[in-house]
């Protein structure tokens, strides 16, 4: 990792979920004191309810897909550093007709396509690298540059690695309610009074827009999104690739200038709830599966079953058998409503707040860190 300071600073990280726990390794890594501080006993939210993927395939060209790129990059190095389950194991995005194949074959011709890794495989080459597969569709696109790691080995994994330096802290039911800058530094204080102090803050708040950070999320172009997932009950057989289907294309915007508009129309309730399959093996033989996205505030608390149904029916038709669901649950992230690929934004010297990277948060979070690092420029 490039990212190496001259001077050593106190680093004050508030978060305990991807975005934070990125800055404090990579802070770390650059030669800083780091304290890292979280509201609950252990990461609850996004961070830990998500795929685990890291996509590269669907970023938008230019700046964004540059820093996918780059966070790929950064993941694999980090991943034979700590033990977070990463894995460089490639997604199929599968084609269940004609005009979808025709559509991934526009996208294997896209002049980014080699940098993205993409591939086109018939329906043959697909089951030569995954027998699994053994259902109705015509072939694939392959993107050799996506990977995974597994969400509920990721942050304790980290945090284990960061451990083993003396210059990391770690402050679990640390819920911070105000901070203040000084001339000495940037300064924490919780809900029972406690303050931290340091030299540099950065402020990872997730989806919690409230709250003692509430003033600077007014009228800032972030939103919350609410997502349902689930996953599979564990089986023998094993998948390598991660898998998504066509409905994905319409809305990664990696593929927005591709010829969409010959992808077969969604259902109505695929399309009412924004959903997509999207497909990640997990080390005991289950898959996390997904995903619907709900933007109107406020959300339902309510988990609702015909999206499963709807998943159910398209991996039963990739994978010719039914797979059936164990588990369901719903999530929230923070999500740039802007061009800027996240939101970031400076509360005081040497303080910035980071999130809103939603939907590509786990992919670029390690190259959104180091963006981080770099601009304090000691």
């Amino acid at each position: 990792m490039s990212v190496k300071s001259l001077t050593m600073k106190r680093v004050l990280v508030v978060g305990g979920g991807i975005i934070g726990t990125m800055h404090a390794y990579l802070a770390l890594k650059a030669g800083h004191e780091v304290v890292q501080v979280e509201r609950d006993s252990l990461p609850s939210s996004a961070s830990v309810r998500n795929f685990g993927l890291v996509w590269v395939s669907g970023r938008e060209a230019g700046s964004e897909l540059q820093l996918a790129i780059r966070a790929r990059e950064l993941w694999g190095q980090i991943g034979s550093e700590a033990s977070i389950g990463f894995r460089p194991n490639g997604s199929l995005t599968v084609a269940q007709s004609d005009s979808e194949f025709s559509v991934m074959q526009e996208a294997a011709s896209m002049d980014d396509a080699s940098l993205r890794g993409f591939e086109i495989l018939n329906k043959r080459e697909v089951q030569d690298l995954e027998p699994l597969l053994a259902g109705n569709f015509v072939g694939a696109l392959r993107c050799t540059t996506d990977a995974a790691v597994e969400p509920l080995l990721l942050l304790s994994g980290l945090r284990d690695e960061m451990q083993k330096n003396v210059n990391y802290q770690w402050l679990p039911n640390f819920d911070v309610d105000s901070f203040t800058h000084s001339d000495t530094g940037n300064h924490i204080s919780d809900v029972n009074g406690k303050m931290i102090s340091g030299d540099l803050l950065v402020l990872c708040p997730g989806a919690a827009h409230a709250g003692f950070l509430s003033k600077y999320f007014n009228e800032a172009p972030v939103r919350k999104v609410f997502l349902q997932m689930g996953s599979t009950i564990p089986i023998a057989e094993k998948l390598g690739h991660s898998i998504a289907d066509a409905d994905s294309m319409r809305y990664y915007p990696g593929f927005k200038n591709l010829s969409l508009d010959r992808l077969p129309p969604q259902s109505k309730l695929a399309a009412e709830n924004h959903m997509q399959l999207l497909l990640a093996p997990r080390f005991d033989g289950s898959f996390t599966i997904g995903d619907t996205h709900l933007y109107q505030e406020p959300f339902s608390h309510e988990i609702i079953e015909e999206p499963y149904e709807h998943l159910t029916r398209v991996i039963s038709n990739i994978f010719g058998r039914e797979l059936k669901i164990g588990k369901r649950w719903s999530g929230v992230y923070s999500q740039s409503t802007s061009s800027d690929i996240y939101f970031r934004r400076e509360v005081a010297p040497g303080a910035v707040i980071v999130t809103g990277a939603g939907g590509r948060g786990n992919t670029l979070s390690p190259a959104i860190a180091e963006e981080t690092i770099t601009s304090w420029a000691i």
